[in-house]
């Protein structure tokens, strides 16, 4: 330093400012008080991104497999897995568009040593799900994939009244079992194996609250968060991690037809939301798992929902969290009153509705 002096670290300050230095002891502690928290902290938090970077999840070189790889949310993380130079094995139902979004992954390939493929199988069975990976585990000599991502699922909104048990059934097992019996066969085969990799379930933002129009979409993703809390507690046991992901809107296809029976009111309620593209969603969900985050949210409503809502779940940050809970126990009650407001100005068009569809006698 300039003046030939050395410099002191924080706690000598500290020491010196209470050594009887007469009237400026007050002064001089004031000021070398946050020095030396500045001094603890700094270091603290540096050491912690260091331990964080070097403990970030690295997918180059892993098995990946993404259920609903062929479209949406799930073609844009395998694209960016494939990216990071991860084996790829996308599984959906649609043979024609697996084999358009297998192409799209091999534009995207590191090197030549990647293996990249596509199964056509339904995974709401437990039956499908086993036979999807059987075969995806085929082209690696019968090893398990390393990493799972569930990003399999489909909504149907419409009024509860409007709703039957098939369909309920139907919902349930394209929202939760989609996913559950993946998850299954999974962990069974990564237990056996001895495989130490992650399992990433994709739920929405609807998991943490619930409106009018998902009656039957909701309980299937509420149960994804139960079940991803379960697990990832259980899975300790094994060293298996343990994800889950709370995208809000996002434009894809899947999105494009749920509006097609979406009730006016639910359209109405959600004019506001804004949503996201499948590619941003990915890169979110991504980094959530590459650092190490059990709820995985991307945006600030779904990060006031998450801390308003953790019960015990781990913290992404509890400086932050507190901050985001704060706003959520401000500002959630009344926007849940404007919701509440919006639907009972739609009785009137909605008994019409009734009427129209013979579920309310004419008067």
């Amino acid at each position: 330093m300039g003046g030939g002096l050395k410099p002191l670290d924080p706690l000598t300050l500290l020491s010196i400012s209470y050594s009887g230095l007469g009237g400026r002891m007050q002064s001089t502690a004031a000021l070398t008080v946050p020095a030396v928290i500045l001094g603890a902290v700094v270091p603290i938090i540096l050491l912690a991104r260091m331990w964080l970077v070097s403990k970030r999840w690295d997918p180059r070189g892993q098995h990946c497999f993404v259920t609903g790889g062929s479209s949406g949310t799930g073609l844009a993380l395998a694209i960016l897995l494939v990216q990071q130079g991860a084996h790829v094995s996308i599984v959906a139902r649609n043979e024609e568009r697996l084999q358009k979004a297998l192409s799209r992954l091999e534009n995207h390939r590191r090197n030549s040593e990647q293996i990249i493929e596509a199964y056509s199988f339904a995974v709401n069975s437990e039956a499908g799900s086993a036979a999807a990976l059987k075969a995806a585990s085929g082209a690696h000599g019968g090893r398990c994939p390393d990493a799972f991502f569930l990003c399999a699922g489909s909504a149907r909104p419409q009024f509860w009244v409007e709703q039957t048990e098939e369909l309920m059934k139907a919902d349930m097992d394209a929202t939760y079992g989609a996913q559950a019996y993946t998850a299954l066969v999974a962990s069974k085969e990564m237990v056996k194996q001895g495989v130490k990799g992650k399992i990433v379930f994709v739920a929405s933002i609807l998991a943490y609250f619930s409106i009018v129009g998902y009656s039957t979409y909701c309980p299937g993703k509420f149960a994804l968060r139960g079940l991803a809390e379960a697990l990832h507690s259980e899975f300790k046991l094994y060293d298996i991690d343990v994800h889950i992901s709370f995208p809000g809107t996002i434009y894809t296809p899947g999105y494009e037809q749920e509006n097609k029976t979406k009730p006016k009111v639910t359209l109405k309620i959600e004019e506001s939301d804004g949503g996201a593209t499948p590619e941003y969603v990915a890169e979110t969900i991504l980094k959530g798992v590459q650092n190490g985050k059990f709820h995985i949210t991307g945006d600030f409503i779904g990060n006031v929902f998450r801390a308003s809502s953790a019960g015990s779940s781990p913290r992404n940050s509890y400086i932050t969290d507190l901050f985001y809970g704060l706003v959520g126990y401000i500002a959630l009650p009344v926007w849940r009153s404007s919701v509440d407001h919006t639907v009972r100005a739609h009785r009137k068009e909605h008994q019409e509705y009734l009427r129209q569809r013979g579920l309310l006698e004419r008067s």
